[in-house]
């Protein structure tokens, strides 16, 4: 079947304009045209360097902050050709997106999301260098809270606050997935040890594993935010396309932290909610004067208005993401045929 016969039958969707052949389209349309893709999610660099996270400072000097806080509107149908076309080769990026050859080289791949590509090659499996020092008892231990069930399933409930964020960071952001989001895997639990011990490895190679790893069948497709850059840097036209702009629901931040049950003191300190209002009324010293009762109470309606801001902040961005697909979809049905 031809790729005009293609275009007589899919009418919303360019095929004359995205594929080279034949093949790229039958591809596309057998692998790709109904893969999920992974939310776009993005850091909020502000909110982080005012706090003192110990896991920011940690990803920080590994050297991922820039990747982690990329943002850039996001093409899902260009997303998914991309992907259709990817092949990853001695570490050398091949594909195509609207007959546009892209071809990234290490070099280029640093230039343009500023991960370097030094360090031993770790593909989520202990690997030989660090098996002297690795222990996945250990390494539980070493980020899970005192009481935590040390049998079955590692929680994200179990993991310590600070290194509970830092797995949220990796799963949402660094190595992103669409499932098993409340588990720490085997794998996150190496590279969460990796990190904090200062284990040095290829951002760079990891990250490409990652996306090879998206060819696997049903495999839900990462990184839009660096695919939009991709795409700019080889100059492949955006006019028309189907795109999501940025959207606050993208974005980790406070909203992310206070979602693991904790709240942000008075004295700029995180704790869980049930403890929140002993730590604003605790005695210190110097004891403060008696809090009035009214006072109290402007404590408490205040910290129930944050909440409930966070709350609606969330449900509009949900609303205005349908919305956007909906419009979206609403334009590409209207789009004449060529």
């Amino acid at each position: 079947m031809t790729l005009l016969l293609h275009q007589i039958l899919f009418p919303t969707l360019d095929v004359l304009t995205l594929f080279s052949t034949d093949e790229q389209w039958d591809r596309y349309f057998q692998l790709f045209s109904e893969r999920n893709i992974v939310d776009p999610k993005y850091l909020n660099i502000d909110f982080f360097e005012d706090e003192s996270f110990e896991c920011y400072t940690i990803l920080k000097n590994s050297g991922v902050l820039d990747f982690m806080s990329l943002k850039n509107p996001v093409y899902p149908d260009l997303v998914r050709v991309f992907y259709s076309n990817l092949e990853i080769r001695n570490g050398l990026i091949y594909g195509e997106v609207k007959k546009i050859p892209i071809v990234i080289n290490q070099s280029l791949f640093f230039d343009l999301s500023k991960l370097s590509n030094q360090g031993t090659l770790f593909e989520g499996t202990i690997i030989d260098a660090w098996k002297e020092d690795y222990s996945h008892p250990n390494a539980r231990k070493m980020i899970c809270v005192d009481d935590a069930d040390m049998s079955g399933r590692l929680l994200a409930g179990f993991v310590k606050f600070d290194y509970r964020i830092m797995h949220y960071i990796i799963i949402r952001v660094l190595l992103p997935r669409t499932t098993n989001l409340a588990q720490a895997t085997k794998e996150d639990l190496i590279l969460i040890w990796a990190l904090i011990t200062g284990q040095e490895f290829s951002w760079a190679h990891l990250i490409r594993n990652h996306m090879n790893k998206a060819l696997q069948a049903n495999a839900p497709l990462p990184y839009l935010h660096f695919i939009t850059t991709i795409l700019e840097h080889f100059n492949v036209p955006l006019d028309n396309e189907a795109w999501v702009p940025i959207k606050r629901s993208f974005e980790i931040g406070a909203i992310a932290v206070a979602s693991f049950g904790y709240k942000k003191t008075l004295d700029n300190t995180w704790v869980p909610k049930q403890d929140f209002q002993d730590v604003d009324l605790d005695d210190r010293t110097p004891s403060p004067p008696p809090q009035d009762p009214s006072s109290a109470l402007f404590t408490d309606v205040i910290n129930e208005i944050r909440d409930l801001r966070f709350f609606v902040s969330e449900l509009f961005d949900s609303l205005d993401t349908r919305m956007t697909c909906l419009e979206d979809e609403v334009k590409s049905l209207r789009r004449p045929s060529k």
